[in-house]
């Protein structure tokens, strides 16, 4: 390649990691605003589910179908904290998709992501009492494909028809620390610091959300 050239696609790749930076920067601190919003969100999620259908799981068996039935439960409970960010999700995919770099491994990386975001805003969440009655319904022999769709749909988001979401969360940073300044890797650590403090906040509520939510439908976990 020639100096030109080399430049050119320097500058190119400087310019997709300022992009990329800015936009999760953007998504770090809407996010992380809407902290205590997105809390309720799940604790009013799973206070909903236990007043529509309170000892709804007390006698079904525990088998294969309940063991799906409680992670559609649980998923749907975990993805009601997208709601309140929903729209700034949606920016950060928009902004990230088209961005591309000359290590075709970061930028396959960073599309994942924007798709996986994507559908994680739009995501559906499902009727988690009526799905339970449906299987209820039928001697617990079958489940409503509402929940196992709605399992399926999850587990592509988190996987991205290739690279998971845990993967993507550590190797994209890696990948970009070649293209990054001093000033960039000052933001990454401020976008890292309040992904911390919102996850922190978001697991905690999430798991005294699960116990309260096992304990109403007649359940020792979920």
């Amino acid at each position: 390649m020639s100096a030109p050239a080399l430049a050119a696609g320097r500058a190119d790749d400087a310019a997709a990691t300022q992009a990329y930076l800015r936009a999760s920067a953007a998504y770090a601190r809407s996010a992380y605003a809407q902290v205590a919003v997105r809390v309720a969100a799940v604790e009013a999620r799973a206070s909903e589910i236990a007043a529509e259908c309170p000892s709804a799981l007390t006698y079904a068996p525990r088998d294969a179908g309940f063991e799906e039935l409680a992670e559609a439960t649980e998923m749907s409970m975990v993805y009601a904290d997208e709601v309140p960010v929903r729209s700034a999700t949606l920016r950060l995919a928009h902004a990230i998709a088209h961005l591309s770099w000359g290590s075709s491994r970061l930028t396959r990386f960073v599309h994942s992501q924007a798709v996986a975001e994507r559908s994680s805003a739009t995501l559906a969440l499902p009727d988690v009492c009526a799905d339970i009655a449906v299987w209820r319904a039928s001697a617990y022999a079958t489940l409503p494909p509402n929940a196992t769709g709605f399992v399926a749909r999850v587990y592509a988001i988190e996987s991205g028809d290739g690279p998971s979401e845990e993967s993507r969360e550590a190797v994209i940073p890696h990948l970009l620390r070649p293209y990054e300044g001093p000033t960039q890797r000052r933001a990454v650590k401020r976008i890292e610091r309040l992904e911390r403090l919102a996850d922190r906040r978001l697991a905690a509520a999430i798991a005294a959300a699960r116990r309260k939510l096992a304990g109403a439908l007649g359940v020792s976990v979920l």
